[in-house]
Parts: C-alpha cells; structure tokens; sequence
C-alpha cells in the first residue's frame, strides 16, 4: 500500500453497500473461489472443508481468533508525531459512524487471520483532502486482480464491480508467492494441518453416534447361555435402564456388569487432541497456555509478563501491519497511527501501585506524582476527587407546624 498524497477538496461520500455480490456472483479473494490452494500432496483427495469460516468451528481455532481480535479492539487508536500524541481525529476514534469502532477493528483483524487480507473502503474525505470515514469491506466478497508479474497496481473487484482503487486500504498478512498482491491467512497457510483436526473431530463424532463401543458388559454366569435368551436378557435390560429412571437391579449370583469405555485406539485420540491444540497454537503464533495445550506451567507468573509476551510474539506483528497501512493511508505525512499498548500490558493493581512508587521514589524520579496517578488513571492530585455528595443531604430543621384553622360559628 503506497503512500496517499493530499487530496484537495471533499470528494464526497462513498458506498460499497450496493457492491455486496448476490448468490452465484463475484469470487472471493484470488486465485481460487474456495481456499484449496495449495493442494497438499497425496491421494488427492479434498480437504474436509473449503470455506475458511468453517475453520472457525473449530473450537481452539475460534479461540485463538477471539484471543487476536478480543485484545486488538481493546485498545483505543491514537495518531503521533513522532513520539507525541496528537488529538485523536475523529476517523480514528470511529472509522466508520455506522458501526462502533471495536467490532470495526474486530472484523478487520478476523478477515486478516482468516482470509489474509483485511479490506476497508473510504466512504468521505474531510475539507482537507484526508479520509474522514471508511467501512469494512468483507474480504470474501473481494476478487484482486492483476497483471502478470505487475502487482504493484492490482484491481479490487466486488461482485464485478471495479472499486476505485485509491479509496481501497488494504491490510495483507505477508504475500503470496505467486501472487504478491494478496495475502495468506493463517487457514490457508496451514490448511492441512486444520484438516487433520476436523478429521479428528468427525471420527470421534462417528464413533459416538455409531455407539461402535458398548456402554457396558454383562456377563452372565450360565455357561450355556443361547442367543435367543441372551436378546430378550438385553431388551429386557434397556427397558428397564434407558432413559432417566434408575431402577434397581437383580441379577443372578455370578453376573458381572463391566462398564466399558474407549478402545485402546480410541484412548490414543485424547493425546491427539491435546498435540492438535499445540498444533494450531503454533500456527497462530500462541503460547500453548492460551488455548490449554500442554505446556509449562505459568502459575507464578503476573499478567504483566504474560501479556508483554502475547504482545510482542503474536499480538505485536498483526499491529505493526495494521499501523504502517492505516498511517499511510489515513493521516498526514509524518503522524502515524499507533494502537494503545499500555492498556494490553497494564499490571495488577497491586504490582503497578508498586511500580508507580518505585518510579516516582527513585532518584531522579523516573516519574511525578501526578504522571504516576496518571498513569493509573486516576485523577493528578487526591484533591481533585469530588469527596461530597452534588445533591445537599444536610438535615432540614424542624419547622413548628402552624395552627389548626378555626372552623367557622354557623
């Protein structure tokens, strides 16, 4: 995404609202309609699933999307000058003013994970050229389209409509090698391994619905027992026992009732379980410990260094792509757009009240008093606290009641 000059003038409002594709048109993004590519060598056999929301019913994968998008759209957007905080421009504060600007960054952030490119489209500009308003564009309506080896300058297509393309900001998460001019997703990019998991999920649902293990053996002490006594024995067992009731049972002396489980094969599938959720952690760039995966314990461990971790392994490099192509696009040449970090790495209270006094005790002090309020977000100086009720609740003095009236002598 290159650079936007100043624009002079308003251009006036924008929509992609009468772009959305209807059923059977337009083609999510390049180079295939569903996200087969690449196939993975084999038998040539399809993935289990196609569409990459489907991904997302995957409970470890929901789960390390929510852990992106939940934390990114916490953090409020602020525009710099280099180190220094400017007022928040209004596109800043809500790109689009339609939508609430957290589930606008929440869908960004999802379509960048999930469909490796995140696509916004400038619905105004402001008296001085800048955007003053944009809206989200879904990625799986967009088609990008280009020429070979010219992807400097590609065309963004929605249910075959051409966008105009400096309006578009589009956030990638890294490049396809064959066509730098889209982005690979996290599903794509680890498609077989995914299949794997749904694989794994669709055997275990076999075999519960197909009940492939008895719940339980009954084992009956007449050694001649025949197969006819055996199948009124069993209907007359699940007649009794099926359903809520539990009534008692009486059997002969000798019978044994062994519950069974799952088979030795079966059992095998709860370890894979447990390696599929290191599995897609890996993928997404996780500690293990976020999506319960087996890992070294973290129990000693503030929130503080937990989240400084998450921030700056996985959380960090999906805001430095969203800040370089929103500052480009977005501000001026020189301010740039910066999520909040100190609301992801704030401590306990307990530990950041000892921090503040470590800071501000030191000498020189790292910090003033109030920088360190601040910082905590309360208010400079305890006298600033409003310590009295607005509303007078002072006691009214007893007034004396006045006299009755005299009634009236007919």
């Amino acid at each position: 995404m290159t650079r936007r000059h100043r624009r002079p003038g308003n251009r006036g409002p924008g929509s992609v609202a009468a772009l959305a594709p209807v059923a059977g048109a337009g083609a999510p993004t390049a180079p295939y309609t569903h996200v087969l590519w690449p196939r993975a060598a084999g038998d040539g056999v399809p993935p289990l699933w196609c569409n990459p929301h489907q991904a997302v019913s995957i409970p470890s994968v929901a789960r390390a999307i929510g852990i992106f998008a939940g934390q990114i759209k916490q953090a409020p957007l602020d525009d710099y000058a280099g180190v220094a905080p400017l007022a928040r421009p209004r596109i800043l504060d809500q790109p689009d003013p339609n939508a609430p600007r957290a589930w606008f960054v929440q869908c960004q952030v999802e379509d960048y994970l999930c469909n490796g490119n995140a696509v916004a489209y400038i619905t105004a500009y402001g008296p001085a050229g800048w955007p003053a308003a944009m809206t989200w564009v879904p990625a799986a309506w967009v088609s990008i389209a280009c020429p070979p080896r010219d992807y400097g300058s590609p065309e963004y297509l929605v249910g075959g409509v051409k966008l105009e393309r400096s309006r578009v900001v589009h956030v990638k998460r890294g490049a396809d090698r064959w066509c730098p001019a889209r982005g690979v997703s996290v599903i794509e990019q680890h498609l077989a391994t995914l299949d794997r998991v749904s694989m794994q999920e669709e055997y275990e649902r076999q075999n519960l619905r197909g009940g492939s293990v008895p719940s339980a053996a009954v084992i009956a002490p007449n050694p001649r027992l025949g197969e006819d006594e055996a199948t009124l024995a069993k209907i007359d067992w699940l007649a009794k026992f099926i359903g809520p009731g539990r009534e008692p049972a009486i059997l002969p002396a000798g019978s044994q009732v062994i519950p069974l489980g799952w088979s030795p094969a079966d059992s095998e599938m709860m370890a894979a379980r447990q390696m599929s959720l290191t599995d897609v952690a890996n993928a997404f760039c996780l500690d293990g410990y976020w999506l319960g995966a087996p890992t070294t314990s973290l129990t000693y461990r503030s929130p503080g260094p937990m989240y400084t971790h998450l921030l700056r392994l996985s959380l960090g490099p999906v805001l430095v792509d969203f800040e370089d192509v929103w500052s480009g696009a977005l501000l001026p040449r020189g301010h740039r757009v910066v999520f909040d970090r100190a609301y992801l790495q704030r401590d306990d209270l307990q530990t950041s009240i000892d921090t503040v006094v470590t800071a501000t005790g030191s000498s020189p002090p790292l910090m003033t008093v109030g920088e360190g309020r601040a910082y905590l977000g309360w208010p400079p100086a305890p006298a600033d606290l409003i310590t009295t009720s607005p509303v007078d609740t002072a006691p009214v003095e007893d007034q004396p009641s006045p006299p009755p009236a005299e009634e009236e002598q007919p």
